[in-house]
């Protein structure tokens, strides 16, 4: 499990609890089997991947699964959505001696696709 930065910051500083996961950690885990068996973002099979993606994202920032949180998980996957990510954990992983991480930008592209028809309904 990721914990990068807060990713609520509506929150206070020292909420009790167990840290949460990062979005993008959570799209990875949610999204990545839909991807790799070769689901389309615009096919009916997408439907449940998209709502499990933005219910597991809801839980994870402590929000209503709702079009707000939509957008905001929108905005959030193209902030990181950067090809500079993958190179970085790619090069990271060189210099660390560890396997090479699987690339994010195809996940990322996918939820980014599925999250913008459903938003455009």
């Amino acid at each position: 499990m990721l914990t990068t930065r807060r990713l609520n910051p509506t929150l206070p500083d020292r909420v009790a609890g167990p840290p949460r996961p990062d979005v993008v950690a959570v799209t990875r885990e949610l999204v990545g089997a839909a991807v790799a068996s070769g689901i389309s973002p615009d096919a009916p099979q997408a439907e449940p991947v998209v709502a499990t993606l933005t219910a597991g994202c809801a839980l994870a920032v402590g929000r209503p699964d709702d079009a707000q949180l939509h957008g905001w998980l929108a905005h959030r996957l193209e902030a990181a959505n950067d090809p500079r990510r993958d190179r970085y954990f790619t090069l990271l992983a060189v210099i660390n001696g560890w396997p090479a991480p699987e690339p994010l930008a195809p996940v990322i592209d996918w939820s980014l696709k599925a999250l913008k028809m459903r938003t455009a309904r």
